[in-house]
């Protein structure tokens, strides 16, 4: 790259694509968007705990549209060098609120 960045594969893991299955419509393709967007502004969210070695834990929001809750999304980063840096969709769950449902 000529940025000087190392460069970012980020994925959904199989239980984060379940759990959207699960949650209902539009949360596939709202967690694939931020899987896209990850790749190319991979310092989204914010720290949420350290993980071992140099990966580290970051959760992001996704905000609430017409047809779906908000969601919380939690990712894994892997320690890029040498390899490109691997960013993993790890957990998904909608946002509860005071009232202990879903905004909807």
């Amino acid at each position: 790259m000529t940025d000087g960045r190392q460069p970012v594969v980020a994925e959904v893991t199989h239980e984060a694509l379940a759990r959207c299955q699960a949650i209902g419509r539009g949360h596939v393709e709202a967690v694939e968007a931020l899987r896209a967007e990850l790749e190319k502004t991979p310092t989204l969210g914010r720290r949420a705990g350290s993980a071992v070695g140099e990966m580290k834990i970051c959760t992001t929001r996704l905000e609430p549209t017409d047809t779906r809750p908000a969601l919380t999304v939690a990712c894994v980063y892997d320690a890029p060098p040498p390899e490109p840096g691997l960013i993993r969709i790890a957990l998904v769950s909608a946002v509860r609120f005071a009232g202990g449902g879903t905004e909807g």
